[in-house]
């Protein structure tokens, strides 16, 4: 699949559901035994973005719901055997991912882009691709722009410490449009100022649009032109120089993905575990030595399949139809579905 059709098919599923319904960095690395740290601590630490709609919100008692939060509570399932046992972290764009380096949290699910700039010689990397997402911009209807070349010589709204400005750079400058980049701190402010007519377009990933316009007062008032400039792989991103740590975040959503392509669900996880194919038995911990591999318990995916269940009940009930975003898996979806994801071999 072309980059083309694989961004025309994240906007397709996105985009429609409207209609429907720099921060400076350094490289100290704190000390790296995070497995062992999270099991004597007795729960895991996770940022997330606690205002975006789908994805991670935390509400007063500082429970978590959303896509993001779910991917969490699969790992707080596989290392401690409980999904119950994660705090979340509530982080700005620009704070995240020195919180991640100085060990304020274990993991990092925080609607970040995996990009060279973040990952290389930064103190963080990706240990998975938990999304595929893409930039694009919304305006008001009123405006009556519909393409990207409208918005010539106009303002922007933009969140600080994050790619998109350099998107944006990219995009306007190769074609020879004027554009004015008007920085926020939150995407609450940078949503108040758009909303009030600060700025004639807003720009975020694709479902962050989605979500958060969804989530609004009056969302049919507002429209995601339908051209993407930059594609955005969301990561779940841990510290470097812990390979024991990256490999359970790794093997942990694989195994989410695993699940899912052999229709192993929370319903027929037990059945699965005494009498599916050996293959299958295997990944439920009969026989336990996978998990011997990665530090964890034998039960290990078993205990993330019962308790959170397979990639395709996560999405489902987070952004899927049994949430108010009714999204499509789009590029999402399984390998064998119409999609890209697909899990590396848990053997």
């Amino acid at each position: 699949m072309n980059r083309a059709v694989a961004a025309a098919g994240l906007l397709l599923a996105l985009s429609l559901s409207i209609g429907s319904a720099a921060h400076a960095q350094t490289q100290t690395q704190v000390p790296t035994a995070t497995l062992a740290a999270v099991k004597s601590r007795g729960h895991l630490l996770c940022g997330v973005n606690d205002r975006l709609p789908g994805f991670s919100v935390l509400n007063a008692k500082g429970e978590g719901v959303g896509f993001e939060v779910e991917i969490c509570k699969a790992f707080a399932a596989a290392v401690l055997g409980d999904s119950r046992k994660v705090k979340f972290v509530g982080l700005s764009a620009g704070a995240r991912f020195d919180a991640l380096r100085s060990g304020a949290v274990d993991v990092l699910l925080r609607n970040s882009t995996t990009t060279l700039e973040r990952t290389v010689m930064k103190g963080v990397i990706d240990a998975a691709t938990i999304y595929l997402d893409g930039q694009a911009l919304a305006v008001s209807k009123a405006s009556g722009i519909t393409s990207l070349d409208q918005l010539d010589g106009k303002s922007i709204c933009i969140l600080e410490a994050t790619p998109y400005a350099r998107n944006i750079r990219e995009w306007f400058t190769f074609r020879s449009l004027k554009y004015q980049l008007l920085f926020f701190k939150t995407q609450d402010a940078m949503y108040a100022a758009f909303y009030a007519g600060k700025c004639t377009a807003v720009t975020q990933d694709i479902s962050a649009l989605s979500t958060t316009i969804l989530a609004g007062d009056r969302p049919e008032d507002y429209l995601i032109i339908r051209e993407i400039v930059g594609l955005s792989p969301l990561g779940a991103f841990v510290r470097t120089n812990d390979e024991e740590w990256f490999n359970v975040v790794r093997w942990s959503f694989n195994a989410l993905l695993d699940a899912e392509d052999s229709d192993i669900t929370q319903a027929n996880v037990d059945q699965r575990r005494r009498a599916g194919p050996i293959e299958e038995r295997r990944l439920l911990g009969m026989p336990p030595d996978d998990g011997a591999l990665l530090g964890l318990s034998g039960d290990w995916a078993y205990n993330v399949i019962r308790q959170v269940g397979n990639y395709s009940e996560i999405f489902e009930r987070t952004l899927g139809a049994g949430s108010p975003y009714n999204f499509s898996r789009a590029v999402n979806a399984l390998w064998n579905k119409g999609g890209v994801m697909y899990a590396l071999p848990l053997r």
